[in-house]
């Protein structure tokens, strides 16, 4: 198992033999409330999306549903939510098509917006491109003051995906969409919160204790109708 994500609690995430020192990294911790805690783990590139990562975050979701989690914080390790897309990872001219059907991208966006699981972002820091689009993906997002958000693939001289630049417009409108793909412009915790990005600010060290709460409010509710509305949610923003 890769050490981008680490999957806390939910030992028996890693199966049901003993784990080695490599993997007890990987995979650690308890369950509390049924509430899984997935941690972008490459503090050294700010949680940037490598290929490998993507597809880790992706298993470990459906490892944790399978192991009996009702709902998942995600957050990052060190200062940084997570810096983007590692562009390093991508190919040398790589579009929206691409990143939407060849790249482990949008299959991790995916199971993170239409997985078994609830979704709670932990916005511990700077949340930029696909970072960002990680986040907005996730049922609700907790940020602080200081939480930068960012979107700056147009200077980069790339284009965010469909879906990505769907579900922003609908939490904030086109007007404001357009102000954040078009310029790269961030914007902070607070004016996050007024334009419908972020669903609680709170001061920095409080970020990952009231994700967890959300997140067991969530874990608590049927299942089946939280699934259902889920799921509902998404179609309605597929079809516009």
């Amino acid at each position: 198992m890769t050490p981008y994500v680490l999957v806390q609690p939910l030992p028996l995430l890693g199966g049901s033999g003993a784990a080695g020192p490599a993997e007890a990294a990987a995979v650690s911790g308890d369950i509390s409330g049924k509430v899984v805690l997935l941690t972008l783990n490459s503090p050294a590139k700010r949680n940037a999306l490598s290929l490998a990562m993507c597809e880790e975050l992706t298993a470990a979701l459906t490892r944790a549903a399978a192991a009996g989690a009702r709902a998942a914080v995600l957050t990052g390790a060190g200062e940084a939510f997570c810096a983007g897309y590692d562009l390093n990872a991508l190919p040398e001219a790589p579009d929206a098509q691409w990143l939407r059907e060849h790249g482990p991208l949008g299959a991790m966006m995916r199971a993170v917006s239409e997985g078994p699981l609830p979704v709670v972002a932990a916005l511990n820091g700077a949340t930029v491109g696909a970072g960002c689009e990680l986040a907005l993906a996730c049922d609700l997002r907790v940020a602080h003051p200081g939480t930068r958000l960012q979107m700056p693939p147009v200077s980069l001289g790339l284009i965010y995906t469909p879906e990505g630049v769907a579900r922003l417009i609908a939490l904030c409108g086109l007007g404001r969409a357009r102000q954040l793909l078009l310029t790269g412009e961030a914007i902070l915790g607070d004016e996050a919160h007024a334009w419908g990005l972020v669903h609680r600010v709170v001061p920095a060290a409080e970020v990952l204790g009231a994700a967890q709460r959300l997140a067991q409010t969530l874990a608590a509710k049927p299942q089946l109708a939280l699934q259902g509305t889920r799921v509902l949610i998404e179609r309605l923003l597929r079809e516009g």
